[in-house]
């Protein structure tokens, strides 16, 4: 018995190696970890550098494991997914008796995503989305259209059968997570850019190691902006509005896959200076305040470290001959660079935690003052952020079939692509509790800057004086210094560092 794929017919058992092989190509277009061979005889599917062949076969758990293990177990779902469906078109075209002359249906056919049955000439067919193709949405339609003579119709260029699935990604809800992402990074390099000028002028300022650890987070995060920005407009809305043999990353492949990696590199510099973050204050007030004689260490690893895992990956990625922008998913490789960035998160956490329980061994000492309760929380709040420990709340992510899986990246994009914003808010722009203080030394510093327009003068000065506040009291100093000092850049407790 032979069933029918949109290539032609095959038999029973081969129709089941092809649609699969086939399902792994038209899945995953930019992936090489496995390809096609192309044989209709015997169809495979082939490692990067021949070095292997697997058989297809979604009826054999070995062959399906071997295979899935180049997938992440998302897209190993997905693949399954298609390939069972493809086995169950085959089942049905075999067990319906087709006796109608040519001419007046199109043969019932599997499209490489979809059944069809046969279809009367002159009709269009229509189907409901299949949930594995990539951000489809189930609940819309995809047609294939029989023409008069009573074949599927073919599309110019290829002369393969078409069928028509745009209807199945809604394009708006593309758009939406472009306007959002986009919109977030700005406000970020809006916030980030003036701290980061703050920091800069100030030598009372960029002469102490936390500032200097804090204007190297704030220009890591600035270089992940900046890249996003154009990966979002360069890569990912030129896919929305062009057809894909017009778009950047088909067009400009070097340069899209350059950005790209800039791209993961500057994600992982950001996340390693999160982790300088917390070292250095964990480090501060375990040894008692003991200043370190120099942080050239810290540049080394917030800058140097993601060297490494980085071009490791490029260069596997480049061996590999991936095709497209390297978008797709690589596979195991992804942890290359994956681990670093969990490790600086989860070691963090350790570092969170250290510091709340001498925050509270400290306020035992201080038991008829309830605001340092008020300002120990306050401080493990705002420490938050500066860690990178908000990105657990976008760690789960949905399966893409799922309802909920629009309103997540929408919800990722904004905890993600605004986490500067949040940090130059709060180490900068928020940061005071005494604003008659903050005042009275802006009517300071307003007096060296007479160059200025006034409404300049007392705007830099506003910014200026919420990193130069000075804190509380001499007789509040130790607690002071671990609840508020510690999280105020400049400030008078722990100058030097």
């Amino acid at each position: 018995m032979e069933c029918r794929d949109r290539i032609g017919l095959f038999p029973e058992e081969v129709f089941k190696l092809w649609t699969c092989s086939m399902c792994y190509s038209y899945l995953f277009p930019d992936a090489v970890p496995l390809t096609p061979n192309g044989s209709k005889n015997f169809p495979k599917l082939d490692t990067w550098n021949g070095s292997a062949s697997y058989t297809p076969d979604i009826e054999n758990s070995t062959s399906k494991d071997l295979i899935c293990a180049t997938l992440s177990s998302d897209d190993c779902r997905r693949w399954s997914s298609c390939c069972i469906a493809a086995l169950m078109c085959c089942q049905r075209q075999i067990s319906i008796t087709f006796n109608d002359p040519p001419g007046h249906y199109c043969p019932p056919t599997w499209d490489g995503f979809s059944c069809f049955e046969a279809t009367r000439a002159g009709t269009k067919a229509i189907i409901s989305c299949p949930s594995y193709i990539d951000q489809a949405v189930p609940t819309a339609i995809a047609s294939k259209h029989c023409t008069v003579n009573g074949t599927w119709w073919r599309e110019n260029v290829t002369n393969q059968e078409w069928t028509d699935y745009t209807t199945c990604v809604h394009l708006q809800g593309f758009k939406t997570l472009y306007y959002v992402g986009v919109s977030c990074n700005i406000l970020s390099l809006a916030l980030l850019l003036p701290a980061c000028v703050v920091f800069v002028l100030y030598r009372q300022l960029r002469t102490q190691h936390r500032i200097q650890i804090h204007l190297n987070l704030f220009l890591s995060f600035v270089m992940t902006n900046v890249l996003l920005v154009l990966w979002e407009h360069l890569v990912f809305n030129n896919r929305i509005e062009n057809p894909t043999e017009s778009t950047f990353m088909h067009k400009k492949t070097i340069g899209c896959k350059a950005l790209y990696i800039l791209t993961r590199y500057s994600w992982t510099a950001n996340f390693l200076w999160m982790f300088m973050e917390g070292f250095h204050l964990h480090r501060l007030i375990v040894s008692a305040f003991k200043v370190p004689r120099s942080i050239t260490v810290y540049y080394l690893g917030g800058w140097g470290g993601p060297l490494l895992p980085v071009l490791v990956y490029a260069a596997i990625r480049a061996a590999r001959g991936d095709k497209g922008c390297w978008v797709q998913n690589a596979g195991g490789f992804e942890w290359l660079v994956y681990v670093p960035n969990l490790l600086c998160i989860l070691v963090n956490v350790f570092f969170l935690f250290g510091i709340l329980k001498i925050l509270l061994t400290q306020l035992q000492s201080h038991p008829n003052e309830p605001s340092s309760y008020r300002r120990a929380l306050k401080a493990t709040f705002v420490l938050i952020p500066l860690f990178g420990l908000q990105l657990f709340l976008v760690v789960y992510r949905p399966n893409t079939d799922s309802y909920w899986t629009q309103k997540y990246e929408i919800f990722a994009k904004v905890i993600i692509n605004s986490q500067g914003a949040v940090v130059a808010l709060l180490f900068c722009f928020f940061n005071g509790e005494e604003h008659e203080r903050e005042w009275k030394l802006a009517a300071q510093t307003t007096s060296l800057l007479h160059t200025w327009e006034r409404d300049a003068e007392w705007m830099l000065a506003a910014v200026t004086t919420c990193l130069l506040f000075t804190g509380k009291r001499e007789t509040e100093m130790e607690l002071a210094a671990l609840t508020t000092c510690v999280l105020c850049p400049g400030n008078g407790g722990l100058r030097g560092n």
